[in-house]
C-alpha cells in the first residue's frame, strides 16, 4: 500500500492523477471512487449525482458531479465504456466519501469498452508512491493541505 503522511492508496488499484479517482478492476468490469488524497482535498461531501445505469461514458468525461466544502465539480470517468451499477448508499448518504473512500463510497460500476488501452495512462503499481508524495508535496506547497 502506497502511503505519503496520513495519506494512503492501495496497491491494487488504478487512480486517475488529475482527478483522484481510483479504478479497481472486478470481474472485467470497473469500480470507480475518489481517493483517500482526493477526499480530503476536496473536504467534507455534501452532494453526489450520478448518471443512470445504461448510460455511456467517455473517458475522461463526467458521470457525475461532487459537492463539498472546496469542491463543486464534475467526477471524470477513468475508462469509457456503460455505467452497469449505481451506488444508491453515496447517492442516499454522501458523508461515505470522507468516511469509507475505499469501501461503501464508491460511485459507480462500468463495463469498459477499451480497458487495457484506458488503464495505460493510470498510475498504478511501484508508480503509485511516487505520484502520491509528489501529490502531497505539491498541495502542501500551494497551502492546500496544512502541516
Amino acid at each position: 500500500m502506497a502511503q505519503a503522511e496520513e495519506f494512503y492508496l492501495p496497491d491494487d488499484f488504478y487512480y486517475e492523477r488529475d482527478d483522484h479517482l481510483w479504478a479497481k478492476i472486478e470481474d472485467g468490469k470497473v469500480r470507480v471512487g475518489l481517493d483517500q488524497f482526493g477526499q480530503k482535498a476536496a473536504g467534507n461531501v455534501a452532494y453526489v449525482k450520478l448518471m443512470p445505469v445504461g448510460k455511456a461514458v467517455a473517458k475522461r468525461r463526467a458521470f457525475g458531479s461532487l459537492e463539498a466544502g472546496k469542491y463543486i465539480g464534475p467526477l471524470k470517468a477513468p475508462v469509457a465504456g456503460k455505467i452497469v451499477e449505481v451506488n444508491d448508499a453515496v447517492l442516499a448518504n454522501p458523508k461515505l466519501v470522507n468516511s469509507d473512500p475505499y469501501g461503501e463510497a464508491w460511485f459507480v460500476v462500468i463495463e469498459p469498452s477499451n480497458l487495457e488501452g484506458d488503464l495505460a495512462d493510470l498510475a498504478h503499481g511501484p508508480d503509485i508512491q511516487t505520484w502520491l508524495e509528489d501529490e502531497v508535496a505539491e498541495y502542501k506547497a500551494r497551502g492546500l493541505l496544512k502541516e
